[in-house]
């Protein structure tokens, strides 16, 4: 018979495989840190109605909530945009017509379905979504004893997308999504290394920034705010890891990395400085290919009015694209302000700078977890562009 290996959410199984024959979904899960035991389920004796029951076995498997594996999903560029296009795709494939049965509908049903009321037996012979599709799905959607190629089109509908589609229910963003890959390698089908693994590079993107500091922080905010991702990002230190320095070398970096035709997704941050804002729109002007994108920290509302200081005194000032760098998204004390600098010709506004952003920072980098009372806002306002940015390069496999 063989041994199978399951992809699920809850009870529902969206995916499944025999023996070496299996979609490979490690990417959705982090390594040994998503190892948990999951159910098993196996068929048992037959039953004077007819059915079977259900053994239901621990063992280890993979497993994390859906709202977490969605994050990881649109890094991998199964965005619900890519959902939807898929759906197109089958329609044409199998002839159901997608303008009377749409994506929305299908997205709105699957919204309200309560998929945790599934008991252990459902289903005679199952429970994948094919079949949950034709009992749950299609009444929902009033289709009628002949719309069958719609009911057999949504058995190809890829787990990925179920699991997009899935995401927009309330009731389901806690639910495990789970990956019991046991059987398989009790079987010898594949060494546990093959579930249980690191993010593949080709999967990664490469930061670069103008500095060790702006490197530091992401770094950390990643790990503190987004901690489900952040194996997906790494960096290039540009004061140790490189002899160079500066958002010129930066400019110089990025022109030597479309030279070669760099095969890396590359992710390149400026600040949100006079200098920063030059130096981005003369690198945002190069030829990029679509594996390298461009990115300057973002306006917020907060840098509108500013307290700085300067030659001719205190007063404020919108620090929005002149002296924004990174240390001024960080949590900042009541008495913050900038310092104004030289006059950047470039950009045709001065330069400033956050005063004693040194303490700020290593206030910020000594944070083992999330602080209360700590304003991490305009954090996850920079993290937010990565991942935008991001997700907007990769396609979906």
């Amino acid at each position: 018979m063989g041994s199978m290996i399951h992809l699920a959410v809850g009870r529902l199984e969206i995916d499944w495989g025999k023996n070496n024959g299996f979609v490979d979904h490690s990417m959705l899960f982090q390594g040994e840190t998503d190892v948990a035991d999951v159910p098993y389920y196996y068929v048992g004796d037959e039953r004077e109605d007819g059915g079977c029951d259900v053994i239901v076995d621990h063992k280890e498997g993979l497993s994390r909530p859906l709202r977490l594996v969605i994050d990881r999903l649109n890094l991998l560029g199964h965005t619900l945009a890519s959902a939807r296009r898929e759906y197109s795709e089958i329609a044409e494939l199998h002839g159901f017509d997608a303008k009377k049965h749409t994506f929305d509908q299908l997205q709105d049903a699957l919204a309200s379905v309560d998929v945790t009321a599934l008991s252990a037996d459902y289903g005679e012979e199952g429970h994948d979504f094919g079949k949950f599709f034709r009992r749950e799905i299609a009444p929902r959607l009033g289709l009628a004893d002949d719309d069958w190629d719609l009911s057999y089109g949504m058995e190809n509908l890829s787990s990925w997308t179920i699991l997009q589609l899935l995401s927009a229910n309330p009731a389901t963003q806690e639910l495990p999504v789970t990956w019991a890959f046991n059987d398989l390698e009790e079987g010898g089908w594949a060494s546990r290394g093959t579930f249980v693994r690191d993010l593949d590079p080709k999967h990664r993107f490469l930061i670069v920034t103008e500095g060790s500091s702006d490197a530091s922080i992401i770094r950390h905010a990643f790990k503190l705010l987004r901690p489900q991702i952040a194996d997906f990002f790494h960096y290039i230190d540009m004061e140790e890891g490189y002899p160079f320095s500066g958002t010129g070398n930066v400019l110089r970096f990025v022109q030597g990395l479309i030279s070669i035709s760099v095969m890396n997704n590359i992710l390149v941050l400026f600040d949100n400085d006079a200098e920063g804002v030059a130096t981005y729109r003369r690198c945002s002007e190069l030829n990029l290919p679509a594996n390298i994108s461009v990115l300057k920290l973002p306006d917020l509302p907060q840098f509108d009015t500013f307290p700085t200081t300067g030659p001719t005194g205190d007063a404020v000032a919108n620090i929005n694209g002149k002296a924004a760098a990174i240390e001024c998204y960080l949590h900042l004390s009541s008495d913050a302000k900038v310092g104004w600098g030289g006059f950047n010709t470039d950009a045709q506004a001065y330069q400033g700078a956050l005063v004693d952003k040194q303490r700020a920072m290593r206030t910020f980098l000594s944070q083992k977890g999330k602080k209360d009372g700590y304003d991490y806002s305009k954090l996850e306002s920079i993290l937010d562009i990565f991942v935008a940015a991001a997700s907007a390069m990769c396609k979906a496999e």
